[in-house]
């Protein structure tokens, strides 16, 4: 382990995260693909099968989000999304874990049938709260007055903002590829490329600080599921500059240097479905047995197998896929 990522671990440790997920979640090769699609060297890091309820991105988010919290006095999280929200599911799983109240917020009807995630709150006994289709600003301002409401009942509420998309929030995945890095000199791994979903940028700015913070960085390659390239790298290299800011620290490279941002693979935008990523829900499955959903991995994957496609010289250097799950939210993406 060189001398940068010792200092950023020290870093890490200082915040004390919680211990939620089955870290480290395993990398292995996708042969099968390989041989049906002409590529070589695809590898995933399975994220997915990180071991609290649906699993996914969000776990290791929530192992600082709730450690700031407890480290706070908190005893009530708040958080909120729409109806099959992972975000969502995995703060009440979380919260169950480590024995905290919880209420989910949800910006849409109550849905008749529980499925997918909604399911899962049922069966894990969340408390939650429809307040209709209302705008995220709607949302955000009903979040304002219930904590305002939970204090003057006496408990104690932090708010989870932005599905997870905070400084602290996304130190979980300068943790998550240090763990990759370490992996791959372990195995003995011909990775050299990281492939990423984007949404709202939190997974991926935690994934770059953490590669700008090494030595030999690896190159992250994100794909944006939602919004423009120019917007996307707005948003991430503002959070990585507050991710300077919280940690006290200053990587060894700078934003640019470790990462690609690309948005031609988003189709028209967060939660709507693209052919070609559908597609690759299907090819993955049938191929390999591993599911992506419609909303970040489908159009993270198909980005990456175009991309090899496109690129000998990428393809030849040895790809990761970070499988940021939402496995559960997949059962009602088909109704």
């Amino acid at each position: 382990m060189d001398h940068q990522t010792l200092e950023i671990h020290s870093i890490l440790e200082k915040f004390a995260p919680l211990k939620l997920g089955l870290n480290p979640t395993p990398i292995h090769r996708l042969q099968r693909l390989e041989e049906a699609l002409g590529l070589e060297q695809v590898y995933i890091k399975r994220d997915d099968l990180n071991g609290l309820g649906p699993g996914g991105n969000k776990v290791r988010n929530l192992e600082f989000l709730l450690a700031d919290a407890i480290r706070s006095g908190c005893d009530h999280i708040i958080a909120s999304g729409k109806s099959q929200s992972n975000l969502c599911t995995l703060a009440a799983a979380a919260c169950n874990k480590v024995d905290l109240k919880c209420t989910l917020v949800h910006n849409d009807l109550e849905p008749e049938h529980k499925v997918g995630n909604q399911l899962l709150n049922k069966l894990m006994g969340a408390n939650q709260r429809f307040i209709g289709e209302v705008s995220v600003d709607e949302r955000n301002h009903f979040v304002d007055e219930l904590f305002k409401t939970l204090k003057r009942n006496g408990d104690h509420p932090y708010i989870i903002f932005n599905g997870g998309t905070s400084p602290i929030g996304a130190l979980g995945y300068v943790a998550g590829v240090l763990e990759i890095a370490a992996q791959i000199e372990n195995q003995n791994l011909p990775i050299s490329d990281i492939f990423v979903p984007g949404g709202n940028g939190g997974l991926a700015t935690g994934v770059v600080f953490g590669a700008a913070c090494m030595d030999t960085p690896l190159k992250i390659q994100v794909i944006s599921v939602e919004n423009s390239k120019s917007e996307l790298t707005g948003i991430m290299e503002s959070l990585f500059d507050e991710l300077v800011e919280l940690t006290e620290y200053q990587p060894k490279h700078k934003f640019d240097e470790v990462c690609e941002i690309y948005g031609e693979f988003r189709g028209e935008g967060w939660g709507i479905p693209l052919r070609e990523a559908d597609e690759m829900i299907e090819t993955l499955a049938q191929l390999e047995g591993i599911f992506l959903e419609k909303v970040y991995t489908a159009k993270g994957f198909n980005g990456m197998v175009e991309l090899l496609k496109r690129n000998q010289g990428l393809a030849l250097r040895g790809s990761c896929y970070l499988h940021s799950g939402g496995f559960s939210s997949l059962f009602s993406q088909y109704l």
